[in-house]
């Protein structure tokens, strides 16, 4: 009986953890930027706020050079303070698509037609570089 409890707690344990692996999916009504667009925009100059919407620790581990680190639950209230207007281009990124898909989506609720995603693992699968560690932070995140 205690080798099934153990055999028990091992696969439950397991399962936690695969649960935990996960990554939110990805909105499929969001737009999404191509890493190649996204790279030519950028090499050109364009006017594009790239914002990262991972937490401040896997934006220091790795980002798209130029990008703002404003952590999903922030992105709204930072934007606003930032005074970013609402025809500005806006790409959110994170690494899979689930949480910057769901920013693009909120954003263009917001007003912010223009807002779509582009992944990490896009960027990087293209050979592009990231950058690391923590860029100045954003206004009203000092």
């Amino acid at each position: 009986m205690k080798s099934v409890a153990i055999c028990l707690g091992v696969l439950l344990a397991g399962a936690v953890a695969v649960r935990a692996q996960q990554h939110a999916p990805v909105e499929k009504a969001a737009k999404q930027t191509s890493a190649e667009q996204l790279q030519q925009t950028l090499g050109k100059g364009g006017k594009v706020l790239v914002s990262d919407v991972r937490s401040p620790q896997e934006f220091a581990a790795g980002h798209i050079p130029g990008a703002v680190n404003i952590p999903l639950d922030d992105l709204a209230k930072k934007l606003a303070e930032m005074k970013v207007g609402k025809d500005t281009t806006l790409v959110t990124t994170c690494e899979h698509g689930g949480r910057s898909s769901r920013a693009a989506l909120d954003l263009q609720k917001l007003g912010y037609l223009t807002a779509s995603y582009c992944t990490l693992e896009s960027w990087k699968k293209c050979g592009y570089k990231l950058a690391t560690g923590s860029l100045p932070a954003s206004p009203g995140n000092e």
